[in-house]
């Protein structure tokens, strides 16, 4: 009787096959008469308690190589698909980051705007002072001239 079964990773270049059991079927040999003696053969772990599955060593199991493979490619496609969410994550959060930072921008530049105001009208108010004490000492210094003159 021909089955199916199921193959684990490889090793050393061949394949672990799961029985019915899914344990470990053990590599047997054909030691009966006929045209098959000596070819190997997978069989039930639990024979001969336990018959049904049978997998001949030198069969092509492409179907489980390309599961394997299929599962392989489902999981990198998940993987990636969680790196992608990760990443928008991301992006909305840097974004969310810039519009605080352009918002505190925007506030700077309306202090150092005021600031520069306050500071531009301290300097006026210094220069006013330094022309009126200026004009002081001059009407000082007229005042001197016109009193030794007269």
């Amino acid at each position: 009787m021909v089955s199916s079964s199921k193959s684990r990773s490889r090793s050393n270049g061949k394949p672990h096959v799961l029985c019915f059991h899914q344990d470990l079927a053990p590599l047997r040999t054909v030691k009966v008469q006929g045209l098959t003696r000596g070819k190997r053969f997978y069989g039930c772990s639990h024979w001969p308690n336990s018959y049904g599955f049978f997998k001949w060593a030198d069969e092509e199991d492409r179907v489980q190589e390309l599961q394997f493979l299929l599962f392989k490619r489902d999981t990198r496609i998940a993987e990636l698909e969680i790196l992608i969410e990760e990443l928008e994550n991301e992006v909305k959060n840097l974004k969310q980051a810039n519009w605080k930072l352009e918002d505190d921008v925007a506030e700077m530049a309306i202090e150092n705007t005021e600031q520069l105001a306050i500071i531009g009208s301290a300097t006026a108010d210094k220069k006013l002072y330094n022309l009126l004490v200026a004009s002081w000492v001059l009407f000082a210094i007229v005042l001197l001239l016109l009193g030794r003159g007269g």
